[in-house]
């Protein structure tokens, strides 16, 4: 284990959350960050192994280059190639766009989700958070209630059930990780209401979790859910703000299981 002080260029648009895929990466690495100064980047002075930290931050959405800095210099110790996150936003439906490849990627980071782990997307609509966990190696689990995209994403390493997730189809403990984008505004899993929804996918989240699980997901801030995350037991790990557009601002959070 080695103590060395890292200068970190991050996405500034989401610089809180920038550092909080960061940390999840760190921890994944197996080891440990302490912030120092948000700047001019991110100054932190990590405790680990950075040949291990080398290879799990080539997976960050929100990095793009990192240095080690050395008494009054720094070295270039990594260059992050983050032009697919620059092609046209996937998931436009109806001329309208649901979530792009970097938030994608993002969440999928931030639940800690990694090679050889059970993933679960319980919204997985046309499945581009399923596909970017498996682009990591896990085992990666798609619910939809709605059988038209579940045809387009079977079979691509992704095992997809057609389901209401709030009703149970995940044994208790079955799951490492959960990252999704739920349903909002007319719900099409089902007439309740945005309360009673959030209310329930908590408690389910909750049950097929394993303990120190996470599960990282957005929706618009005019929606309130995070009383109900906590009043089940979980813990808040991290949250942040995503400018969408002029009249959608989407807040992401970030919750474990004891």
């Amino acid at each position: 284990m080695a103590r060395v002080r890292l200068r970190v260029e991050v996405s500034q648009d989401l610089k809180a959350l920038a550092y909080s895929e960061i940390l999840s990466i760190i921890e994944l690495s197996g080891g440990s960050a302490e912030l120092i100064d948000e700047s001019k980047g991110l100054l932190m002075d990590y405790n680990g192994n950075l040949e291990s930290l080398g290879r799990k931050l080539c997976r960050a959405a929100l990095t793009r280059h990192v240095w080690v800095v050395e008494g009054d210099g720094e070295r270039k110790f990594l260059d992050l190639d983050r032009s697919r996150y620059r092609v046209l936003k996937l998931g436009r439906r109806n001329g309208s766009v649901n979530i792009d490849l970097r938030i994608a990627r993002l969440l999928v980071n931030l639940s800690r989700a990694d090679y050889g782990s059970v993933f679960l997307d319980p919204f997985v609509g046309s499945g581009l958070i399923a596909y970017e966990a498996a682009m990591i190696g896990a085992y990666v689990m798609g619910i939809d209630i709605n059988l038209r995209p579940l045809r387009s994403i079977q079979g691509e390493y992704i095992d997809a059930i057609n389901s209401d997730s709030l009703l149970g189809p995940t044994r208790d403990g079955a799951v490492d990780s959960i990252a999704t984008d739920p349903p909002y505004n007319r719900l099409s899993i089902s007439d309740i209401d945005l309360d009673t929804f959030y209310r329930k996918l908590a408690e389910e989240a909750y049950r097929v979790l394993r303990s120190r699980g996470y599960i990282a997901f957005s929706h618009p801030t005019y929606v309130d859910s995070l009383d109900w995350f906590l009043n089940v037991g979980f813990e808040l790990v991290a949250n942040g703000l995503q400018y969408v557009h002029g009249s959608l601002t989407r807040i992401i959070y970030v919750f474990r299981k004891p």
